[in-house]
């Protein structure tokens, strides 16, 4: 064959393979397809003017994303569609990450699920529980049992849903430090351990237990233990200017049922990027993106380990996943809902994230509702996810 020939056909053989490998390349970063069925589910809500739009992304445990539906608008007034740039308010799912740090911690030996919570706040010994309650008196007795860091994060400590002080100042304006003294002020609505009664103040008091055990502010060991390690870049108490500017607003149907009407943020204080006058509302005052709830999802799912890196031993995972409100059988663990054989949690304005441990899906689903609606369509969303995941994967 002329030298110069084969020369030729060499090349070309090269250039051959690399397109093939750049045209796999392509092909394995194709952005994935949304679930026909996750849209027929969902586009009553949108039609209705229940939700604005959401974010839908079902996942398995290795990171691969079977479905992404992202649809309808994260402003309506301009009609700027929904994407994953935007930031969301995640609400209670902020719980997660205090159960997770007191794990962090319980896993180094520096703290134990049934520490009376007295052990690392003294004050906290002036706690007494309402026996009889009318609109002429209130008679007190003094706790049987000590509050422990489990009836904290399992909603069992009879402690009211936000203490006293937030309510007169605002759930993020005072200290962790403080907030949790000020829970004396309130008594304790029954015996710990007796109910479950779903609320922010207890979690708030365990996140402050993480600054007093770590040594350092509760947001700074989110960061270093969790955010940055995770690459959760966007996840934050104080979401800057530009990340405010990308914020998916909220809505709901208008009383005309024809149209939407915008909600806002109450829970929180403005501006929320002011870190001077804005202290972290543990329970419930975290902002985030699909992608660092994404992060976060496939940490949980693969038994608290990712990318080579272990946050949570594989025993404290099996107390994150088991029911802990004692007597009441709520299905409720140490700061994680369990529905359906999932835990993780939801926010209040219907962001959640779902993880099966047994099948590895992962589930999130983004959005910001203000009407009551989002729990029918998280709920509806989930029972799609698990649907199609389960057809995918066979």
């Amino acid at each position: 064959m002329n030298p110069f020939l084969r020369h030729s056909m060499l090349i070309l053989s090269f250039i051959a393979v690399a397109f093939a490998f750049s045209s796999a390349g392509i092909a394995a970063d194709r952005e994935p397809s949304p679930s026909p069925d996750v849209t027929a589910a969902l586009q009553p809500f949108l039609e209705s003017y229940k939700l604005a739009g959401f974010i839908g992304i079902i996942s398995d445990r290795d990171g691969k994303v079977l479905y992404k539906n992202v649809e309808g608008y994260a402003d309506v007034e301009t009609k700027k569609p929904i994407s994953e740039d935007n930031v969301f308010w995640i609400a209670s799912m902020s719980k997660m990450f205090v159960g997770a740090s007191i794990m962090m911690l319980a896993d180094e030996g520096k703290v134990s699920f049934d520490d009376p919570v007295t052990k690392f706040i003294p004050q906290l010994k002036k706690w007494m529980v309402i026996t009889e309650n009318d609109a002429n008196h209130e008679l007190l007795e003094p706790v049987k049992n000590p509050v422990t860091i489990r009836h904290l994060l399992s909603h069992t400590s009879g402690l009211t849903g936000m203490s006293e002080l937030q309510h007169e100042t605002g759930a993020d304006s005072t200290p962790l430090k403080d907030r949790a003294l000020a829970s004396v002020t309130g008594p304790l609505q029954w015996q710990p351990g007796e109910k479950y009664q779903y609320g922010n103040q207890g979690m708030n008091i365990a996140a402050r237990v993480v600054e007093i055990v770590s040594g350092m502010p509760y947001e700074d060991f989110l960061q270093k233990r969790f955010f940055d390690p995770l690459g959760m870049a966007e996840t934050t108490f104080w979401p800057s200017e530009a990340q405010i500017a990308r914020l998916a607003h909220a809505y709901g149907p208008n009383k005309e049922k024809n149209g939407y009407a915008r909600g806002d943020i109450y829970f929180l204080t403005k501006p929320y990027s002011d870190r001077v006058h804005r202290f972290p509302e543990a329970a419930g005052g975290l902002f985030s993106t699909t992608h660092d709830i994404f992060r976060y999802g496939q940490m949980l799912a693969n038994n608290g380990e990712l990318d080579g890196k272990r946050y949570l031993s594989p025993a404290a995972m099996d107390e994150l996943r088991k029911e802990q409100t004692g007597k009441t059988h709520i299905n409720y663990s140490l700061g994680y809902h369990l529905r359906n054989g999932m835990f993780g949690h939801d926010g209040a304005y219907g962001t959640d994230l779902s993880v099966n441990p047994k099948t590895g899906m992962i589930a999130i689903f983004m959005v910001q509702c203000t009407s009551g609606d989002q729990w029918a369509a998280r709920d509806l969303f989930l029972q799609t996810a698990t649907h199609v995941f389960q057809k995918a994967t066979e």
